[in-house]
Formats: structure tokens, C-alpha cells, sequence
């Protein structure tokens, strides 16, 4: 999916602004258009209005009540209709999904912001995610997400490797780590 620039959003306070990691997600993103979709992490919405605004069904969910509140003034900012929730992971969601986006927090660092506090070796939400996410998988779906160079992407492979197949998209190298933006699906049983 391309960025869309006729897009705009406005970050409230306490709520992650989209960076180069939210951006490549949406770079990543292959989508049909009337796709049922669950966006984990909402954050300010930047990703769930590019789905909407490609005609898919959007429900988007985040921990962060303020996050919520966020995605839905900019879904209405920008006259698209999305769903939107409270919820801890999969905590409130119901349904299968054709497509599930989480751009989660990745980075190796324990008691910081938990829009990016991935704990101890940056994998602690991404497992958390994918011990669960198959369930909301329509048959065919696929993951989308970000793990980063500093993040045991090696650790959660093997972890997931009877469940999942891992592909890397895109990849941007910025600073001292490289962002990688992978397609995720479930493997046949």
C-alpha cells in the first residue's frame, strides 16, 4: 500500500506520533480493499485510516485509552469509518480477520513508554501477540508487523516455527538499528 499524503492526523499527547517504523508498515501492507482488518496498536490511527481509506473493514484496538480517543477524531477528521476499542492484545476482539497490523513495541528496554518498552530482549508484546494471533486468522490471512535489529527476531522465529512463516518485506536502516517489516502467516496444518 502506498502513503497516502491527502491523509491527516493529528497526535495527541501520551500517544506514539508515527515514525519510519509505521510508515514502512504501511509500505508493507498488500491489501485488496474490502478486507476485514484488525489493527493491534492503533496508536494516533495512521495505519488503520490507510486500510480504511482503501476500503477495508477496520476495526482498531490499543491499550492506551488516549490512543483510542485518537484514532477516533482522526478516522472522523478524515471521514472514514473505523471501529475502535479499548483492548489489551486480543483481549476484546472478536472474529476472524483477513489482514492483522501491529507495529508493537520492539525495542529491548524494561520500564520505559510501553509504545516501545519490549522488555528485557524486545520480544516480550511480540510473543505475547503471536501466542494469539492465529486464532483471529480467516483462513488465507496474514501479519503484518515490525520487529527491529535490536529486537531476538531469531528467538521468536523459532518460538513461532510450527505456527508461522516468516517473511521480510521491507527494511530501513536508520541510525543504529535496521526496522524490518514482515509478512507473517500461518502455516498449514
Amino acid at each position: 500500500m502506498k502513503v497516502m499524503p491527502d491523509i491527516k492526523i493529528r497526535v495527541f499527547p501520551g500517544v506514539y506520533e508515527p515514525s519510519d517504523d509505521s510508515y514502512l508498515l504501511v509500505e508493507a501492507i498488500d491489501v485488496k480493499g474490502d478486507e476485514r482488518v484488525l489493527d493491534m496498536g492503533c496508536g494516533s490511527g495512521i495505519i488503520a485510516l490507510h486500510l480504511a481509506n482503501s476500503g477495508c473493514d477496520v476495526v482498531a484496538v490499543d491499550i492506551n485509552e488516549k490512543a483510542v480517543e485518537n484514532t477516533i477524531f482522526n478516522a472522523g477528521y478524515n471521514g472514514l469509518k473505523i471501529k475502535c476499542m479499548k483492548s489489551d492484545l486480543f483481549e476484546n476482539v472478536v472474529g476472524k480477520f483477513d489482514i492483522i497490523t501491529f507495529n508493537p513495541p520492539y525495542l529491548p528496554t524494561e520500564g520505559e513508554d510501553r509504545a516501545w518498552d519490549g522488555g528485557k530482549d524486545g520480544r516480550k508484546v511480540i510473543d505475547e501477540f503471536l501466542r494469539d494471533a492465529w486464532k483471529y486468522l480467516a483462513e488465507g490471512g496474514r501479519i503484518y508487523t515490525i520487529m527491529s535489529s535490536f529486537t531476538d527476531v531469531n528467538g521468536i522465529k523459532k518460538r513461532y516455527e510450527n505456527i508461522y512463516s516468516f517473511k521480510v518485506l521491507k527494511q530501513k536502516h536508520i541510525f543504529f538499528e535496521t526496522i524490518y517489516a514482515f509478512e507473517i502467516t500461518r502455516k498449514e496444518r
